[in-house]
């Protein structure tokens, strides 16, 4: 197995001291520093061997200054040198040097060979340091490639120029490795060979591994560099933590980078505002929106309101938080960069405050959101029902109902449907009753009701206060809501919730002198077994019947309430009723053990009581 150059480099090393500097500039030829083994390696010590003649070849392209000459003087004679060098330097120079330094060295384009040639050692130290500074997350919109231009640079500077080795070139290495090409590994290797060259860290190449960090994460490096800088009492200022910060929160070690900011605001911390921009930014997409917002209004207070940058995190808070249904992080939003005119929202974000408005029963939020959603297209019916829900759980019910008398103005058909938000606030908020005939009336003065918007009134209060209560509003209804032809659904409801023998006996004779058999809707189970019950406890078995047939039909024998069973198989043997034997028949028929059981046990404990009574009546009466 052929072993890597890098490896012979180490062992080179350990044999000829003065191969320290041709080892390094091997490294910096690979720019990319590929992850490898050799991250944590150290070299051996080498065995002493007996004078022998060691034949060497670095890597390609990376020949040492001696090595070099010797090869150039074996090949080209002094004078072919002279024409040479005097034709390139006689054109190219020239031109190259007529430039400023930051023309030739920052230019986006990567310069010539001749271009590097033409500028001074302390020019191209100058480019390295303006290149650092910018790579320090304030690029300015600069389109130099940073990382291979520091390469580049310092690459000439070791090889071309023989500068000795110093920390400043770790330290420009090491902010190469804070691009998206560098690796943790190169950090490492770093790290290593400036140990081996018996060189001490510096606070510059701290801080440049801890930014590299940032994108290329590992915990463990990133504490053991911490710990060096205490060792040498490096300075951990708000630009060190703010950058382990961000660190963190790359890694995904997300509450530990929180504590770690918030540790930083709570001390009163000068912190810029990218890194906020950042914490912002990944806390909305992993919906943390609580942290995000106390985040965010920290970020308003250094930037300012009419700061475009804070603008469209407000607008990415508004989207993140309406798509959650968060009401407070879509008010804020709204508020601040909406009802301000300073964006405007899409219709999915309208969509999503409108539903917002609706699950947290905001009304104005909710009317404001309709209100932009109609003037840029035709409002549908989900648009609608949102402010509708919204009206009805901030308990304004005369709101609602005319929210849906807007509704069938505008061609949608009002049905059961849409008022069910309506029933299910009724029925969690009873106070709300009080009012809710006097809303429908109120209504009514202005437009016709829809029906189904009366109805879930009548049926809630009889559901609360019995059908007594809501029998008044029943009256009124052709005249509130402009119709002739009665509910069948509200009338079953009405019969089932009668505490009233009288009035049920009543409510049963309209149902079905007025409802013909193929207009009764289709009900639950749990419906049809209070309505048929109800039936025939007031006697009117006709109704009974003709509601245990659409039962059975439903599936009603595999409910477990047995109570219809009992009240109907009672009342039809009371009045002979013969109707009662293919129900029974039907029942110890359906296969189910439960149902068969439960249906001999009721018919015996009818036969047991009729005898009883049978024996009652045939027995004289002893007088005392």
């Amino acid at each position: 197995m052929q072993r890597s150059q890098l490896l012979y480099d180490g062992l080179w090393r350990c044999l000829c001291p003065s191969f320290d500097k041709l080892a390094l500039r091997t490294a910096i030829h690979q720019q990319s520093f590929p992850r490898t083994q050799l991250a944590g390696w150290r070299p051996r010590a080498a065995r002493v061997r007996p004078m022998q003649v060691r034949h060497y070849e670095p890597s390609v392209g990376h020949i040492s200054t001696d090595e070099s000459a010797d090869r150039d003087s074996s090949t080209t004679s002094p004078q072919e040198s002279e024409v040479q060098q005097g034709e390139d330097d006689g054109s190219s120079l020239t031109g190259a040097r007529s430039r400023s330094w930051k023309e030739r060295l920052l230019a986006p384009a990567a310069p010539s060979e001749e271009t590097l040639k033409a500028s001074t050692v302390e020019e191209i130290s100058a480019a390295l340091t303006s290149l650092r500074e910018a790579k320090r997350w304030t690029p300015n919109g600069q389109e130099v490639d940073q990382h291979l231009r520091i390469v580049q640079l310092v690459q000439h500077l070791l090889t071309v120029e023989n500068q000795p080795i110093t920390p400043f070139f770790y330290e420009c290495l090491m902010d190469a490795m804070a691009h998206p090409r560098g690796s943790v590994d190169g950090v490492r290797r770093l790290l290593d060979d400036m140990v081996e060259q018996g060189m001490k860290p510096t606070l510059e190449l701290c801080n440049g591994a801890l930014r590299a960090m940032m994108n290329h994460p590992d915990y463990v490096l990133r504490q053991e560099i911490l710990s060096v800088m205490q060792e040498y009492w490096f300075t951990i200022d708000t630009s060190v933590k703010q950058t382990v910060a961000v660190g963190l929160l790359r890694d995904e070690q997300y509450e530990l980078a929180y504590a770690r900011l918030t540790e930083m605001i709570e001390q009163g911390a000068k912190i810029d505002p990218w890194v906020y921009d950042i914490f912002i930014l990944v806390f909305g997409k992993l919906g943390f929106l609580d942290e995000m917002l106390q985040l965010l209004y920290r970020r308003k207070s250094i930037g300012g309101s009419s700061d475009a940058l804070v603008i469209s995190l407000t607008y990415y808070a508004l989207d993140m938080c309406s798509q959650a249904y968060h009401h407070a992080g879509t008010l804020f939003g709204w508020l601040s960069v909406v009802q301000n005119h300073l964006v405007q929202p899409s219709d999915g974000i309208i969509e999503n405050v409108l539903g917002t408005a609706a699950r947290n029963a905001d009304a104005q939020l909710a009317t404001e959101a309709l209100g932009m959603m109609s003037e840029r297209t035709r409002a549908q019916t989900h648009h609608y029902e949102a402010v509708v829900e919204a009206f009805a759980g901030s308990g304004d019910l005369a709101e609602a109902i005319r929210t849906l008398c807007i509704m069938r103005e505008n061609g949608i058909r009002i049905s059961r449907g849409h008022t069910r938000t309506i029933h299910k606030v009724l029925r969690s908020r009873p106070e709300l009753l009080a009012g809710a005939e006097a809303a429908v009336r109120e209504a009514a003065r202005a437009r016709p009701v829809p029906r189904a918007a009366a109805t879930v009134v009548v049926e809630s209060i009889a559901e609360a206060h019995g059908s007594e209560k809501a029998l008044f509003l029943y009256r009124d209804l052709p005249k509130l809501c402009s119709v002739e032809s009665p509910n069948a659904r509200m009338i079953q409801e009405l019969i089932i919730h009668s505490a009233d023998e009288a009035t049920a006996k009543l409510l049963g004779k309209e149902y079905a002198a007025q409802i013909s058999e193929d207009d009764d809707p289709t009900r639950s189970t749990s419906t049809y077994t209070r309505l048929i019950a109800r039936c025939a406890e007031i006697g009117e078995m006709d109704l009974a019947f003709r509601f245990v047939k659409q039962a059975m039909a439903s599936g009603i024998t595999r409910s477990r309430n047995s109570k219809w069973i009992s009240v109907l198989v009672e009342q039809a043997i009371t009045r002979e009723d013969s109707r009662i034997w293919p129900v029974v028949d039907s029942l110890l028929n359906t296969g189910e053990e439960e149902t068969s059981k439960m249906v001999r046990r009721i018919l015996q404990q009818k036969r047991i009581s009729k005898l009883a009574s049978q024996w009652k009546a045939a027995t004289p009466t002893t007088a005392p």
